[in-house]
């Protein structure tokens, strides 16, 4: 759990490439107190200046075959405050670890752990005990 003192609300900036999980991510997201969802994108190089312009406390990156671990290096070294969170195909030890060690915070499962990603941010904007949504 985040120990600062909680001024403003957490910035939450989406970069997935299947629009269906993007817009439920959006939706989801946009009705948790103590988060702004200020922007989402399918690419991180394409979002790149958006991103750096914006400053978001938190990037969600959808992983995606490929080049998805790179855009995990590429935003950890353009954003080193922002906190990545990687959301993969798979929860396995071994994804976790390559996501972890390319710089993402946190690894999780998209579409199996998205109670876990939620609990996260909740503990993130220090709204975990008031928060309001599905």
């Amino acid at each position: 759990m985040s120990n600062r003192p909680q001024l403003r609300d957490l910035t939450v900036y989406i970069l997935e490439h299947a629009s269906p999980i993007r817009t439920r991510q959006l939706r989801l997201l946009k009705a948790v107190t103590g988060m702004q969802v200020v922007g989402a994108g399918m690419d991180a190089e394409a979002d790149l200046a958006t991103l750096e312009a914006l400053q978001p406390d938190v990037v969600l990156v959808g992983l995606r075959t490929g080049q998805s671990l790179r855009h995990v290096r590429l935003l950890t070294a353009k954003l080193p405050r922002s906190t990545l969170i990687v959301l993969s195909n798979s929860g396995s030890a071994l994804m976790r670890k390559a996501c972890l060690r390319a710089g993402g915070s946190y690894c999780f499962d998209k579409t199996l752990e998205f109670d876990k990603l939620r609990t996260a941010l909740l503990e993130m904007s220090g709204t975990a005990t008031k928060s309001s949504g599905p």
